[in-house]
């Protein structure tokens, strides 16, 4: 009887403490491989691993998420490398869906529902929805219900905190990359490589901690400006010129966005106050836009933490 593919499960900390223990505990730590790539503000390796001894616990000092990523997937040995964050915890099932999102052969990548949880305060469910509202778990244009649970459907990218590859896939696709792993850019790649980037409904997560660093205005715009930098790297003035002449328009269009992807998950009451946060957050974000397309990157990289 031939085996089955294999799962490595890399978790990339946030907060750690409590946030990291909720998330480990909702994991089949007997049954898969389990990497956590920890900050230096996380607690000690020795600490971690006395709690969680099937668990692989890696000290990453000061690195930014994507480096941290990368550094977790080079330890990975599973066929597959599901990748999540502390702040949002999977679902009993998440880590068969992982596997079973994969048993088309042209299938290289998938994501899953981000939830976002009623009880966070309006201010993490703003960042919540900012980040992850194109993928809520109640989007009508994904598929619902028991009968659709096991069927992936196809999509252009995946959710950083709810995501999965095969490795080697992966690997391939970050070949020469050192900067570390952004899945936007590697979705990119495989799609261009004619391998398939998959939504499965089964990978369900629910983003339930809240992330004081990540809300922070400045935080924000650190993390505009990272994308902008992207999105211009390599391009001549007039390119730069142009997306910097889009920037007054984004708070409207990507508030209208978020609002639309996931205003069925935001309760009447709450409405009002988490949209007043995500006009600061998506505002906050454009003018980091704005310097990224002039001025690149800087040491905004060093924020997303």
């Amino acid at each position: 009887m031939v085996a089955g593919p294999t799962l490595s499960v890399i978790v990339v900390p946030l907060l750690g403490q409590d946030a990291l223990a909720n998330c480990l505990d909702r994991l089949p730590l007997a049954s898969v491989e389990c990497i956590v790539v920890l900050r230096r503000t996380m607690g000690s390796v020795s600490a971690w691993q006395a709690r969680y001894p099937s668990v692989t616990f890696l000290a990453a000092a000061g690195q930014p998420v994507p480096l941290r990523r990368q550094c977790g997937l080079r330890a990975a040995r599973g066929d597959v490398v599901g990748l999540i964050e502390d702040t949002s915890w999977p679902d009993d099932g998440w880590c068969a869906a992982a596997l079973a999102a994969f048993v088309d052969r042209q299938t290289a990548a998938a994501g899953g529902p981000v939830r976002i949880a009623s009880a966070l305060p309006n201010r993490y469910r703003a960042l919540g929805t900012s980040e992850y509202g194109a993928f809520a778990a109640n989007d009508p244009a994904r598929p619902t219900g028991d009968c659709a649970r096991d069927r992936s459907v196809a999509a252009l990218r995946v959710p950083g905190n709810n995501m999965a590859f095969r490795r080697l896939d992966l690997l391939d696709a970050m070949r020469g990359e050192t900067g570390g792993l952004f899945e936007g850019p590697v979705c990119a790649r495989l799609l261009a490589a004619g391998r398939r980037v998959v939504y499965h409904p089964g990978m369900a997560v629910t983003y339930a901690a809240s992330d004081r660093h990540n809300a922070a205005l400045a935080t924000r715009m650190h993390h505009g400006r990272i994308y902008a930098s992207a999105q211009v790297h390599g391009r001549a003035w007039p390119w730069r010129l142009a997306h910097l002449a889009k920037t007054p328009f984004l708070p409207l269009v990507l508030t209208t966005r978020a609002i639309r992807f996931s205003g069925r998950s935001l309760g009447a009451r709450a409405k009002l106050p988490v949209l007043f946060w995500l006009a600061l957050m998506e505002s906050a974000w454009s003018l980091g836009e704005a310097v990224g397309a002039l001025a690149g990157s800087g040491r905004s990289l060093e924020e997303w933490r």
